[in-house]
């Protein structure tokens, strides 16, 4: 997976790099395109209630393409995060039971739509659009464990602003609620059955951020902490009688964000 992230990092700073150039011409960035790419590190826990909880650290990198035509944007979203969790709850027939180097991947994608105003010494926006998030859960290095792939369907709706400080620094602000549409769970028991599928709604997510932005001509940096929350109910039960239990998600991190 290292190698993985490596080649989205190039892949994206590439095209970065030539976006970045051919709108040199234009001063107002509010209507020309900009790219983002973010080296972030991250917590993360993933927690059914009383049954079992999924903690560690996870590496990864996120990019953005936005395109401004004021007052409106456009805005596509990518990001891929992996490392190692710990396991810690109990087999089926109750017996208490923790692992550790279980892999863990998650990505996004995300595509927005939104409108820009002024708020006094505010830049403001609004935004609203569709998002797909997948998380493999893979235990199958532990004898007990399995593989399981979580793919959640999504609405964000969020608020941003930025103001500007002394000295060419640039202080962000973002809230954002995120609505379930459907989250499709499906397991991989490895005893040579058909994988377990199941459906969860409702479910609902939130997330804040901050960011301290150094304006720097062609590129700016910023260095963001966030906080990503996710709730979804329990599930519908297979055929087989298995289902997910309600379960929640926390994450918080640090991304390093670089604006071209």
């Amino acid at each position: 997976m290292d190698v993985l992230q490596v080649l989205v990092f190039c892949a994206l700073f590439g095209a970065a790099a030539g976006d970045s150039q051919a709108n040199d011409a234009s001063n107002d960035s509010r209507s020309m395109s900009r790219w983002e790419i973010a080296p972030e590190v991250s917590w993360y826990r993933y927690e059914e209630p009383g049954v079992m909880t999924n903690t560690g650290v996870l590496y990864g990198v996120a990019g953005a393409y936005t395109r401004f035509l004021d007052p409106k944007f456009l805005r596509l979203e990518g990001g891929l995060s992996v490392g190692e969790v710990e396991y810690d709850g109990s087999l089926l027939d109750g017996t208490p039971y923790t692992s550790g180097g279980n892999r863990d991947l998650l990505a996004n994608i995300r595509i927005l739509g939104g409108r820009l105003w002024q708020t006094g010494t505010w830049d403001t926006q609004l935004y609203l659009g569709l998002a797909y998030r997948y998380l493999n859960d893979d235990s199958t290095q532990d004898w007990a464990g399995y593989n399981r792939h979580s793919n959640y369907f999504y609405v964000p709706l969020g608020l941003k602003g930025y103001h500007d400080l002394a000295d060419h620094w640039q202080l962000g602000l973002g809230g954002e609620v995120d609505i379930l549409l459907i989250g499709v769970q499906i397991s991989d028991m490895g005893d040579g059955s058909s994988p377990v599928t199941n459906t969860q709604w409702p479910g609902l997510g939130a997330r804040a951020s901050v960011e301290f932005r150094r304006k720097m001509g062609k590129v700016d940096f910023a260095a963001a902490p966030f906080l990503q929350y996710w709730w979804v109910d329990e599930s519908s039960i297979s055929e087989d009688g298995w289902y997910e239990p309600t379960n929640n998600t926390l994450q918080y991190g640090l991304s390093f964000i670089f604006r071209f």
